[in-house]
């Protein structure tokens, strides 16, 4: 991990934003002139090929969430799970399809909040179910002793010397 206050992080940053950008660009190019499909692991097979390092870009770097740059050129090549959505160069189809990733994003948010309420909800009726069972038979034991207890009166030595 870098060093607080690096000077040089956001400028290597950057030059690595750019390259794996330029990387991921020239791999779909190269695979709509061979009239391939632009799948994750395709473009990030053709990503090692193309970069002379022969390091490219992971499929986990095309399915990281939080890679926004690249999640937006996805939108923007229309790559994987957004080959249906059409963008076209516009900056105004550009800010619509960063609008659909922030979205998307929110969304799996909610559901996530969602799971976690129904999880909660679920164990809530457990222990309801838990203290409901525990009730009945306090209840049960709280009859038996107050019938114990009118038997003693009903047959105590005090009543039966009539």
């Amino acid at each position: 991990m870098a060093k607080r206050g690096n000077p040089n992080l956001n400028k290597n940053a950057l030059e690595r934003r750019k390259r794996t950008e330029s990387l991921i660009r020239q791999a779909v190019k190269s695979l709509e002139a061979n009239h391939e499909i632009k799948s994750i692991p395709s473009v990030s097979a053709r990503t090692k090929e193309l970069d002379t390092n022969s390091k490219g870009v992971s499929e986990a770097s095309f399915r990281n969430k939080n890679l926004e740059h690249i999640q937006s050129l996805m939108i923007e090549l229309r790559i994987g799970k957004f080959e249906a959505i059409t963008v076209g160069d516009s900056e105004s189809d550009a800010e619509l399809a960063d609008q659909v990733l922030q979205l998307k994003k929110e969304l799996k948010k909610k559901n996530e909040e969602i799971k976690k309420l129904k999880q909660d909800k679920k164990k809530q009726s457990v222990t309801i179910d838990i203290i409901t069972i525990e009730n009945e038979e306090l209840r049960a034991v709280n009859y038996e002793m107050e019938m114990k207890s009118k038997m003693k009166l009903y047959f105590n030595e005090v009543n039966n010397r009539n």
